[in-house]
């Protein structure tokens, strides 16, 4: 496993190793959370960086089983070619290294995201899998690049594979910030100041002040306001998901017969709107709640129903069960979490799978 400190990741580790499966993390020697690994007694760490062919063989050798989740999901200011170098060649360099090293491979499962269906501009509502993927932007253009390889390969060397696209992941510890004022503003200061070096440029494109108007109809009120976003056509909407269902819809992709040589959408059973993550964060932390009015409505859903019928996709978590379940001291074994320790930031981040941060 690749990403196996990430969000996703430790979270997935935690359920295969209580499965009884031996679990080799593929993790860079400098990863400031590589010590997330240590409570998962047995986990093999493999040493490595992802532009490492000799190491990549050796974490390879003998593997049944392939979930490469590791990616860098804002470029900063760093150079695009590292950028795509990670993001895409690193899968290459992967599965180079089971066909030399996993005779005996059963699946490889690439994380993928919905930045792919370039989300700041969607082509429908709600989006399949097979609507086009023109991302235009270069987390999802360098995602897009690896499914590209991984169906290419996987067809050269007969691999059995299978892509999840994410949506937002949301760890419970973290979910409020997603409907509240303070970080709503910085969001979309975030967005504008990166103009098309956002994941989300299209959907700021030629628009207003955003950040203005908002700041505008909001004066006076703390950050900690529940808040969301309301347009000519109702609520802002967003699909999400919570880290734990992600985790399980991985289990799937890696296990289920149906899964091979398919990409699945993976968020919650339904799209939050605006006005009920307000609500939820109002209600579960006793806080005001306030609906901004935006001069248009952004709709960024995703079906889940190829999930549903080829995995047996049932996610158990909705966006109000994610946030109480943050507040929790002690929550039943099927319902507990690795936190992802990222704070408003890692909302930040994976919103939309990797947009700018201000």
């Amino acid at each position: 496993m690749t990403g196996a400190t990430g969000r996703v990741g430790a979270n997935l580790v935690d359920r295969l190793v209580s499965s009884g499966v031996t679990v080799r993390a593929f993790v860079r020697p400098d990863s400031p959370h590589r010590a997330k690994l240590a409570a998962f007694p047995g986990v093999e760490i493999a040493d490595g960086d992802l532009r490492d062919t000799e190491a990549i063989e050796d974490a390879c050798r003998d593997v049944t089983h392939v979930a490469h989740l590791a990616a860098r999901m804002t470029l900063g200011d760093g150079p695009v070619d590292d950028f795509y170098d990670l993001n895409a060649f690193s899968t290459l360099r992967l599965l180079e290294g089971v066909i030399r090293q996993a005779p005996g491979l059963r699946r490889f499962v690439l994380a993928s995201t919905d930045s792919t269906y370039r989300p700041g501009a969607p082509v429908a509502v709600p989006l399949t899998e097979d609507v086009p993927q023109e991302p235009a932007d270069y987390y999802g253009t360098s995602k897009l690049l690896g499914e590209l390889i991984l169906r290419n390969r996987a067809a050269q060397f007969d691999l059995p594979f299978s892509i999840v696209r994410y949506g937002t992941v949301l760890s419970p510890e973290e979910a409020d910030n997603l409907y509240r004022l303070g970080f709503l503003r910085g969001w979309l200061r975030a967005q504008q100041s990166a103009g098309r070096r956002s994941t989300l440029w299209p959907l700021f494109e030629g628009r207003p002040d955003l950040a203005a108007i908002v700041d505008a109809a909001t004066p006076g009120e703390p950050p900690d306001t529940a808040a969301g976003f309301i347009g000519p056509d109702g609520p802002w909407t967003l699909s999400a998901v919570d880290v734990r269902d992600a985790a399980e819809a991985t289990i799937l992709a890696l296990t289920e017969p149906g899964a091979v040589g398919r990409a699945f959408n993976i968020v919650a059973a339904e799209p939050i709107t605006a006005d009920a993550g307000a609500a939820a964060v109002a209600e579960t932390f006793g806080v005001p709640k306030v609906l901004v009015p935006l001069p248009f409505t952004w709709r960024l859903e995703l079906s889940i129903d190829a999930a549903r019928a080829h995995l047996g996709y049932r996610p158990a978590y909705d966006y109000r069960a994610t946030v109480e379940a943050g507040l929790a001291t002690n929550l039943p074994p099927a319902d507990r979490f690795v936190p992802a320790a990222e704070g408003a930031d890692g909302v930040l981040a994976a919103l939309s799978g990797g947009n700018a941060r201000g």
